[in-house]
C-alpha cells in the first residue's frame, strides 16, 4: 500500500475515535473477533463497504471492514494471511489485549465500492428500503466482516443477498456459524479458484436474478477473473459489478 505523508497521517490519527479493546479472541485458526468500545459508537452508523484503519507506522495504515455496531461496541472480524510477506496490520491487532487503548480511524467507503440502496445504476433512484434489487457478494476469508455487514443491511432493506465465500478448510465451520446465510466453501491453493468454479456452475441461476448488483472483494487477481466471468459468461452489465481488492500475494496488505 502507498505510504501516507507523515503530516497527513498525523491529521488522520488526530481525528480518530479513542476506543478501548473490549474483546480480542481467536475463533478459528484464521479469523479473530475484535470488539472495540467507544462512546462515539453509540450514535454512529456503518454502511456496507465502509472501511476503517489503524496506524501501523509513521506513514502507514492498515484497513479493515467493520462488521456490526451494537451499542458502543464495534465488531470487526480480522483474518490472518498465510501468504508470504509481512503482516503489520495483523501483528498490531494480535498484540492488543482487553482494556488496551486504540485509535480507530473514521470510516467511509471508496466511491467505486459502495452499497447501492436503490435501483438501476446511473438512473438516480434512491429509496430508504431499496426496491428488491438483489445483491451478490463473492469473496474470501478477508470478506467475512463485509458479509456480516451486508447481511444485516440486506435484511433491514428487505433485499435478497447471495453470499459465497471461500475460506481455508479449518475455518469453514466457524465462518458458517458467523454468516449462516452464506454459502461457505473450502478454498484451494489458487486464490479465487473455488469462486471461479462456483460462478461457472451457477451461470443460469445468476442470469435469472432480476437486475443484480455484484460485489467482488478479497484477492486482487481473483477479482479480475471473476469480474470477467460475470460480464462475459453471465452477462452482467459492467456497471453492475463493483470490485474492491483487499490483498494480493507478496504484498503486506491494502
Amino acid at each position: 500500500m502507498s505510504k501516507t505523508p507523515t503530516l497527513l497521517a498525523n491529521y488522520v490519527e488526530a481525528q480518530a475515535h479513542e476506543a478501548t479493546v473490549g474483546a480480542n479472541e481467536v475463533i478459528s485458526p484464521g479469523p479473530r473477533r475484535l470488539v472495540l468500545r467507544c462512546p462515539d459508537f453509540a450514535s454512529a452508523t456503518i454502511e456496507p463497504c465502509d472501511v476503517t484503519a489503524f496506524r501501523v507506522s509513521r506513514n502507514e495504515f492498515r484497513h479493515y471492514t467493520p462488521a456490526l455496531i451494537e451499542g458502543d461496541a464495534l465488531m470487526i472480524i480480522v483474518q490472518r494471511h498465510d501468504h508470504p510477506g509481512p503482516t503489520p496490520g495483523h501483528d498490531l491487532v494480535e498484540a492488543w489485549s482487553e482494556g488496551d487503548a486504540v485509535k480507530v480511524c473514521r470510516w467511509s467507503s471508496a466511491r467505486a465500492f459502495t452499497w447501492d440502496p436503490a435501483g438501476v445504476p446511473g438512473r438516480g433512484r434512491q429509496t430508504a428500503t431499496g426496491d428488491g434489487r438483489p445483491a451478490v457478494l463473492l469473496g474470501d476469508a478477508t470478506v467475512i466482516s463485509l458479509a456480516l455487514c451486508m447481511a444485516e443491511r440486506a435484511a433491514r432493506d428487505g433485499r435478497d443477498l447471495v453470499t459465497v465465500l471461500e475460506v481455508p478448510e479449518p475455518d469453514v465451520d466457524a465462518t458458517r456459524a458467523l454468516v449462516p446465510e452464506a454459502t461457505v466453501l473450502p478454498a484451494v491453493e489458487t486464490p479465487g479458484a473455488v469462486l471461479d468454479a462456483w460462478i461457472r456452475a451457477n451461470v443460469e441461476a445468476l442470469r435469472v436474478l432480476p437486475d443484480p448488483v455484484a460485489y467482488l472483494a478479497g484477492n486482487g487477481p481473483a477479482i479480475q477473473r471473476q469480474r470477467t466471468l460475470l460480464r462475459d459468461v453471465v452477462g452482467l452489465d459492467r456497471k453492475a459489478v463493483r470490485t474492491q481488492p483487499y490483498w494480493a500475494e507478496g504484498r503486506p496488505g491494502l
